[in-house]
């Protein structure tokens, strides 16, 4: 079950719908539980039927309104979403539930539960880390509010075969929990976000190869920590060989718009892509960016770290040095790191490497290779038959 579901916009939408079908294809027989696209209003997707079928898999979907900017909607949502994963364990008594944090806690408790009173297996796939990056963000900061979502969420950990978590860094967060060293976690990351459509030859829009570009493609919100572009961009102004693209939408794009017009920022703003058009724009960029707030790591992992390796593109990655993800990237010799915030070291790193690029062929090599012998769908999707399958095996 997932609050949103191919073709909705989400990455995780149209990752599931892989993860489904890998299971379908070994023979098992899957339902998936969600809702009518709904994520992104101004991109108009058609309504679906309630009874869908999509490759072959029963899809139901609930009728939930849009969220975004309604936090009362958003409770309501997921009470609703919570209700029906009940109701339907009840009904159609499956092996196994499947969930991930969206909705965050509340999805989770009502898998757990439905997973409790039906004998299922229970498997929770923790994209984020919550209460904990909800309470960076804010959105969980009420000490009261924070406590009864943390009891909550450990009681979903607790039932779950396992809890599946992107990284080491979330796992670390999971065991630190009371009771955290006896939890289930297994570690299995993403693969890159599934294009429908062949990659175009040329782009909508104007990219030339003499400009020194870096690309973000994803969600513009709080975690990104995209200030530090600005600022950096800011202080490169007088260089007009190096641009900055942020492709896509969220809440923080009008605030660096007029942050980037401000500081005279050579900065550009695209907006959202189709997923192969921002492919396309990987494999042209000099560097994709990836970047979290300071602390984030621990509770998230990019999963746009995964799409610009597959494209070949080198990373500057903005995050503490200490994470797996730096130390992946210096060790794999696929990318550069910067310090969090760090708009002047962003800036110096940004003109050397306009300045010479002479190391890009062989970052595109590496780039390629890791996602390759990591991140591929064979290799991911190949892991979760066998985690789904490895508890067959133990009932045998």
């Amino acid at each position: 079950m997932h609050r949103y579901y191919w073709p909705d916009t989400p990455p995780y939408a149209a990752m599931l719908r892989r993860i489904v079908a890998s299971w379908r294809d070994v023979g098992h027989h899957v339902e998936v539980l969600s809702s009518q696209p709904s994520y992104k209003g101004e991109l108009d997707i058609a309504k679906r039927p309630r009874r869908d079928d999509i490759d072959g898999v029963s899809v139901t979907r609930l009728s939930l309104p849009a969220e975004a900017g309604r936090p009362l909607t958003r409770v309501v949502n997921a009470i609703r979403l919570g209700g029906a994963v009940i109701w339907r364990a009840m009904t159609r008594r499956p092996d196994v539930i499947m969930i991930s944090t969206a909705p965050p806690v509340l999805g989770g408790a009502a898998a757990a539960l439905a997973a409790k009173l039906t004998g299922a297996r229970f498997i929770y796939h923790c994209m984020d880390i919550h209460p904990e990056v909800g309470k960076v963000s804010g959105e969980f900061a009420h000490p009261v509010v924070y406590g009864v979502l943390s009891r909550l969420d450990n009681w979903s950990c607790r039932r779950a075969d396992p809890v599946v978590v992107l990284s080491r860094d979330m796992e670390k967060t999971l065991r630190q929990r009371r009771g955290g060293e006896r939890l289930s976690i297994e570690v299995l990351n993403n693969f890159s976000l599934p294009a429908e459509k062949v990659l175009p030859d040329e782009l909508p829009f104007e990219w030339s190869d003499e400009t020194f570009r870096v690309l973000f493609a994803g969600n513009i919100g709080r975690f990104q920590g995209l200030d530090s572009v600005v600022e950096a961009m800011g202080l490169l102004k007088g260089r007009d060989d190096i641009e900055f693209v942020l492709m896509g939408e969220g809440v923080a794009k009008e605030a660096l718009q007029r942050k980037a017009s401000e500081f005279g920022a050579r900065v550009r703003f695209l907006g959202h892509q189709p997923v192969e058009i921002a492919k396309a724009a990987m494999q042209r960029a000099d560097a994709g960016f990836v970047s979290l707030a300071a602390g984030v790591y621990r509770y998230a992992y990019p999963s746009k770290t995964m799409t610009y390796l597959e494209q070949g593109c080198p990373l500057i990655v903005a995050v503490e040095p200490e994470s797996e993800l730096a130390s992946d990237v210096v060790a794999g010799g696929y990318g550069h790191t910067v310090p969090v915030d760090d708009s002047k070291a962003l800036a110096e790193l940004l003109m050397r490497l306009a300045d010479d690029r002479s190391e890009a062929a062989g970052m595109r090599g590496r780039a390629s290779e890791k996602a390759k012998d990591t991140f591929s769908e064979d290799v991911v999707l190949k892991q979760w038959v066998e985690l789904l399958q490895s508890s067959e095996v133990e009932r045998e």
